[in-house]
């Protein structure tokens, strides 16, 4: 049983680094836009606030970024598309949490972008990596 769990999480991983090894030029520089993007909304958000409009324009031009990278890239596949639902989910969590709470200081909000920091993370290392 094990060595079939161990034997499919391999496979999900050689799946997904074969699709991000298979990414053309035009794939990866919109997946360096979408890293850029989400490092400038993350700093836009934290140090002015999660309702203030750099906040919210940053988020939509980050949108515009994934959706420009979706359709330069090969679709997500195995643990590449697990991965980015579950980034999608934390992100909308975090958005809204932290309009709520108001500030990017409260804890409430400061979890929410911790949990979508590490979905990110994981977006990245199984879609991004060669």
């Amino acid at each position: 049983m094990k060595i079939a769990i161990v034997s499919a999480a391999l496979s999900a991983l050689l799946l997904a680094a074969g699709a991000a090894s298979a990414a053309t030029p035009a794939c990866q520089a919109a997946r360096t836009q979408v890293e850029v993007s989400h490092i400038q909304r993350v700093n836009a958000c934290t140090t002015q606030g999660p309702n203030s409009p750099l906040c919210l324009q940053s988020q939509q031009v980050e949108n515009v970024y994934w959706q420009m990278m979706d359709a330069q890239c090969p679709a997500p596949t195995g643990m590449c598309a697990v991965q980015r639902q579950l980034y999608n989910i934390r992100s909308q969590q975090r958005q809204t949490t932290c309009q709520q709470a108001g500030s990017s200081s409260d804890p409430t909000c400061q979890a929410a972008m911790q949990h979508e920091q590490v979905a990110f993370l994981q977006v990245k290392m199984s879609c991004f990596v060669p």
